[in-house]
């Protein structure tokens, strides 16, 4: 594929390597931005290098609107900027003096080919939460029905969570909720008081963790000459980095989002029979009155959890309450921890596209039985 270049720049090394016989380019050097918009009818790429003189961001931005419409791929060449100040021009693509002509065209015939995609927006928004009056009335009444005839009970656990260890009697975790907002996830504390702690330390006992510890960091490609013929990469302000490697690492963060742990030593007595029973979780009827969390929901997820999970694919499961009980705590509950982290997160996504009055009530009654658990965790 033949492609007529406009070098608007003065390294001759590089020109000469583009204007070689072997490079299927016709190289045009160009002194001034505005003889390229004369010429653009028999320009297919123009090529930009870095001027240590005039403002670049102002010339590109230019160049980049006035010749849109005429498809014309812009390519950079950089010698001191970060490669993200060209891309926020609209350039297509950013190279160093060294790049080789090879890889140049191989990068012009894959933009041009799809040049209509990679110039269109995703314009499709998710909006926010908003709480319908019917469920945030019935969290209220429910709440507040519950919370009246628990007093006595909750004078107990105290007593018995203050006998055991020192400390506070409950425990306000921050979570996030609807929106990935912050609130403070009140529970009777069921845990030593330094287990915080010691988080980093057992990790490596979680019991949803498939695959090895996580991965380095993926090393940088110097420039494209280093790149396989099939090798996908992603461009870093430093280098190219391999997207396989990068979407490996992100596949194990996910997978291992969910930090649960059998048998953990963190664990008090009391706090065992106060789990096992989930009456350690009857303090969050209180978050319900506050508007943090609703009955039924989307459980909220510790920080260092929700973090792993704002991509598109995961981030609709925010869009939802939060809430005491949901979907996968009555799905597959007990027995040999048959769920995996992503099926937990595809039922929250779930009820998040369906949740009902009706819904609610279904999940409710299901929470009854389920609320006696065999998994000691």
């Amino acid at each position: 594929m033949n492609c007529n270049i406009a070098y608007l720049g003065q390294n001759k090394e590089l020109i000469d390597r583009l204007s070689a016989p072997n490079s299927n380019f016709k190289v045009s050097v160009i002194e001034k931005p505005y003889e390229i918009i004369k010429l653009h009818e028999n320009i297919d790429l123009i090529i930009y290098e870095e001027s240590e003189t005039d403002n670049n961001s102002i010339i590109l931005i230019n160049l980049v609107k006035t010749l849109k419409k005429h498809k014309i791929v812009f390519f950079a060449i950089r010698k001191q900027l970060a490669v993200s100040e060209f891309f926020k021009c609209g350039v297509h693509d950013v190279y160093d003096l060294d790049a080789s002509p090879q890889a140049i065209l191989k990068r012009f015939e894959f933009v041009k080919a799809n040049y209509d995609a990679l110039g269109t927006k995703n314009k499709e928004s998710i909006d926010g939460f908003k709480i319908p009056i019917w469920k945030r009335t019935f969290d209220i009444l429910f709440a507040g029905t519950v919370l009246l005839f628990l007093l006595p009970i909750f004078l107990v656990i105290v007593i018995a969570i203050r006998l055991e260890s020192k400390g506070k009697f409950y425990y306000a975790s921050p979570r996030i909720g609807t929106g990935y907002q912050v609130f403070g996830f009140l529970k009777f504390r069921s845990m030593y008081a330094d287990a915080d702690k010691r988080v980093d330390e057992l990790m490596k006992k979680n019991q949803y963790h498939v695959a090895a510890e996580l991965e380095e960091e993926p090393e940088l490609i110097a420039s494209y000459e280093h790149i396989g013929g099939d090798d996908v990469v992603l461009i870093h302000d430093d280098g190219f980095i391999s997207e396989d490697k990068v979407k490996k690492q992100k596949a194990v963060k996910r997978e291992n989002a969910f930090f649960k742990m059998a048998n953990d030593p963190r664990i008090t007595k009391v706090g065992r029979i106060l789990r096992n029973t989930s009456i350690d979780e009857l303090p969050q009827f209180i978050n319900v009155l506050k508007g943090d969390m609703s009955i039924v929901g989307n459980r909220p997820l510790p920080l260092y959890e929700a973090e792993m999970l704002t991509t598109d694919q995961w981030s609709k499961r925010f869009l939802a309450p939060a809430g005491i009980t949901g979907l996968w705590q009555v799905t597959k509950r007990g027995g040999a921890n048959v769920m995996s982290a992503d099926e937990r997160k595809q039922l929250d996504i779930e009820y998040a596209e369906n949740f009902s009055f009706w819904y609610d009530i279904k999940i409710l009654l299901k929470t009854i039985p389920a609320m006696i658990q065999h998994e000691n965790v």
